[in-house]
């Protein structure tokens, strides 16, 4: 398993990729809010930075009203610790969870990385 700090840069390229293909490519091809939005949390974890579900819309080009929606959902699943209404301009982070959660998938992505060199 990676290191935080290793799991937040490889976080941090991902959604520089993500952000940087719809230079070449279609960005309707490639909508998920809610992914950008975990990738996001846990960068701003590591940095110790806050984040609100305004300024994650915002950078990822997301509407609010799907914002709002995902956030909702998100709390729900209990991914992200919120009020739970929605609200754009509530300071987010991720559970417990979501941490452990992130933190897998990106040793599970630095292990595929490895693999190809």
């Amino acid at each position: 398993m990676p290191t935080k700090d290793s799991a937040a840069e490889l976080a941090a390229a991902m959604l520089r990729f993500r952000r940087n293909r719809t230079e070449t490519l279609s960005a309707d091809l490639f909508e998920e809010p809610a992914w950008d939005l975990l990738l996001e949390l846990f960068v701003a974890d590591a940095e110790g930075r806050s984040l609100t579900g305004r300024d994650a819309a915002r950078r990822g080009s997301v509407r609010p009203t799907v914002m709002s929606r995902w956030l909702m959902h998100l709390d729900r699943m209990g991914m992200i610790v919120g009020d739970g209404s929605g609200d754009l301009d509530d300071e987010l982070t991720l559970s417990a969870t979501a941490l452990d959660r992130m933190e897998a998938a990106m040793g599970h992505a630095q292990t595929l990385k490895s693999m190809v060199g």
